[in-house]
């Protein structure tokens, strides 16, 4: 079931290259770089495969065996879903945590227990996971969160549609119990947590497995529903039969047909009858069993500066955002911690990153310049700049007296991530963020909806970048994009907040068709007019 819009995007992003943003605005062309000495280097590595990109500041033999085996386990997605070849727009940062401790450096209220997070901002997608060896019995080593979590990543990427609660987290939890051995992959086995849940009698009516998603659950009816569905989904994807039935099934539940009353119409079960059909199978769950060689994943490694020691993981927390209450002690810590190696680029980057966003935006700024006439080419560095820019120009925007002022700091932006995007050109941070720059047009050109739709393609896990992209292409009266963009977020069974609001946009275009698509020469002119709707606005 590949999204019918992303097919359409690909095309559209061909005209990326009518965006060559001049030298002459703002920050100017920079001069020849000086010697700048290197970075000491600390504990943290970094081990870069072709789909991963994983840090730790444990052994690199660890890091190594932890990397192949996720390639190991993304083939075999590839494999069973036909996307050995396709495209891998970004590769996935994960850092890989020895301890409870060092996860609430990220998440400090993480509750005691919690394996593993998958965590997606404005400027982030990345995983966290904490790697126990030490229980022999566990054929993943701990990893079934990171596993279940990569799952929701792949089909994201893939396969981005509103699919039911149940089959997201089914799937997750049917490809999560892996059996990666050495001559062969074995998929179906049971999870023994979910097992217990399955053995209990109390089970879950079907119709609410089908019409529900686990937040709608207490704590020990959530396990339970996620047991089922994963045993429901079990069920359909080991049978042809019943699996050719799916996407009928789901092309129903999509036109808000009644998810029980749809699965008797085409299965022919009831709640009752699907229930007990369920308890007999699995009383012998058939396994996939796959023979294959295992890969052996191209690693690339490199030490950290020794500031990463300390930051590491406090950056990935600043992406994550901050509480107002816990925003001073994590600002001094960035600012006592930089202060010991004042002539480290990377604790430099770091403390200017928690100066913008928690403190002194101008004193951020300048730590910013400084670096940048250090290395100009530094597309980190470039990007942190170019943000800081958008929201002082969003701000300014909002105050009628200001928008004048708000274009020039709009187009300053624009040559920050114009020099980024110079260094890559296929960065989704620094398209989103090039299409917020033309937030002031009376209409979205074509190149900037060309933009906008490939960062949404590079990181389609990302909700406020689909939302954002959604809303340009409403005002630009394509609305069948829109909803392929924003039915994945709506759907989303753990979107929250941000389903909400895609599942309101979306009830706004009922019955609305296509407009004639704009020209690239249709919104050339910024205007006065206000954009509330513009990305980040």
């Amino acid at each position: 079931m590949v999204s019918r819009a992303f097919g359409v995007g690909l095309v559209m992003a061909a005209a990326l290259g009518v965006w060559a943003p001049a030298w002459g605005q703002g920050a100017g062309a920079p001069a020849a770089p000086p010697v700048v000495q290197a970075d000491a280097t600390g504990r943290w590595i970094r081990g870069e495969s072709e789909h991963f990109i994983v840090y730790s500041d444990r052994s690199e033999a660890l890091v190594r065996r932890y990397v192949t085996m996720l390639e190991d386990f993304d083939a075999i997605l590839r494999r069973l879903h036909g996307k050995t070849d396709a495209e891998t727009p970004r590769k996935l940062p994960l850092y890989l945590l020895s301890s409870s401790r060092e996860l609430r450096r990220v998440i400090p209220n993480a509750d005691e227990r919690l394996q593993g997070l998958y965590m997606t901002s404005i400027e982030d997608i990345f995983v966290l996971a904490i790697r126990d060896d030490s229980n022999q019995y566990d054929r993943n080593n701990g990893d079934d969160t990171v596993l279940h979590e990569y799952t929701h990543h792949f089909m994201m990427q893939y396969f981005p549609d509103a699919y039911p609660g149940w089959m997201v987290e089914g799937l997750a939890e049917y490809y999560k119990t892996i059996d990666l051995q050495m001559k062969r992959a074995r998929i179906g086995d049971f999870s023994r947590g979910r097992a217990r849940s399955l053995l209990d009698d109390k089970w879950l009516p079907m119709s609410d497995i089908l019409s529900k998603r686990a937040t709608q659950f207490d704590r020990d009816d959530a396990l339970t529903f996620y047991a089922q569905s994963w045993l429901l989904t079990h069920y359909i994807w080991t049978d042809r039969e019943r699996r050719g039935k799916l996407q009928d099934y789901l092309e129903l539940v999509r036109d808000h047909q009644d998810p029980m009353a749809s699965w008797t119409k085409l299965y022919g079960q009831d709640s009752a009858a699907l229930e007990k059909a369920l308890r007999g199978y699995m009383k012998s769950l058939p396994v996939l069993d796959i023979p294959r060689e295992p890969p052996k994943p191209q690693i690339a490694f490199t030490r950290l500066p020794a500031g990463a020691d300390d930051l590491i993981l406090e950056i990935q927390r600043l992406k994550s955002g901050v509480a107002k209450a816990e925003a001073p002690a994590l600002l001094a810590r960035f600012q006592e911690t930089a202060a010991k190696r004042p002539g480290e680029f990377y604790s430099r980057l770091a403390l200017a990153r928690a100066e913008i966003d928690l403190g002194d935006r101008a004193k951020g700024e300048a730590i910013l310049k400084t670096l940048l006439d250090e290395r100009p080419s530094d597309l980190e560095a470039l990007q942190v700049m170019a943000y800081s820019r958008l929201e002082t120009a969003r701000r300014m925007a909002r105050t009628p007296a200001d928008r004048e002022k708000a274009k020039a700091v709009y187009a300053d932006a624009a040559t920050y991530l114009g020099r980024a995007h110079k260094i890559d050109d296929d960065n989704y941070l620094t398209l989103y963020g090039y299409a917020e720059t033309k937030s002031m047009d009376r209409e979205p050109s074509q190149n900037t909806l060309n933009v906008v739709f490939r960062a949404a393609t590079i990181a389609p896990q990302n909700p406020a970048i689909r939302t954002n992209a959604a809303r340009l292409f409403i005002r630009a009266k394509q609305y069948e994009l829109a909803r392929e963009l924003l039915e994945p977020v709506a759907g989303n069974p753990h979107g929250g907040p941000q389903a909400r609001r895609a599942a309101q946009l979306l009830s706004t275009l009922e019955g609305k068709v296509d407009g004639e698509a704009l020209k690239p020469s249709t919104a050339a002119a910024a205007s006065g007019e206000g954009d509330k709707d513009a990305p980040g606005g």
